[in-house]
């Protein structure tokens, strides 16, 4: 096998992986939204309103799973722009010799354990402020259910 076949497949494996990492974050933010919405629900037709703080804690652990789903999809992309600029290099020069100097293939490697510290400090970085934005509007609308509430009755 060449070093450019195998940078080609590596390149696909990490891609399928990305897009899975996408949908499972898809995935999480509708559970996110359907279990806080039922809460909510559930705390205005049975006049607890206090039951709308439950969220506080299920955002928490939402965020923090989609999270990691990130921190994953991060490093594969991570990966994937080094076989990207080992491929541009082979095209710019197809005598290219020195394409796997330096590469591990799989970026299973590279995955580090998703720690608490780690996995939030991901929030720090502002390309990754939506994430906190979404989960940030449902707990103001979990806070937020008592005043709902008097509009609704």
């Amino acid at each position: 096998m060449q070093p450019i076949e195998v940078l080609q497949e590596d390149f696909a494996q990490t891609l399928a992986f990305i897009d899975k990492c996408d949908n499972h974050m898809f995935t999480v933010k509708n559970w996110a939204l359907i279990t806080t919405s039922t809460v909510i629900a559930f705390a205005i037709t049975q006049n607890h309103y206090q039951v709308a703080f439950v969220n506080v804690g299920l955002i928490v652990a939402f965020m923090y799973l989609e999270l990691i789903y990130k921190s994953f999809q991060d490093t594969a992309i991570e990966h994937n722009m080094d076989i990207s600029t080992r491929i541009d290099r082979f095209l710019a020069d197809r005598a290219a010799t020195d394409l796997l100097v330096g590469y591990n293939h799989s970026f299973g490697r590279k995955l580090k354990y998703p720690s608490v510290v780690r996995v939030f400090s991901l929030l720090g970085n502002l390309n990754r402020w939506h994430i906190l934005n979404f989960y940030g509007l449902l707990a103001a609308f979990s806070v937020a259910t008592p005043l709902v509430a008097g509009f609704v009755a």
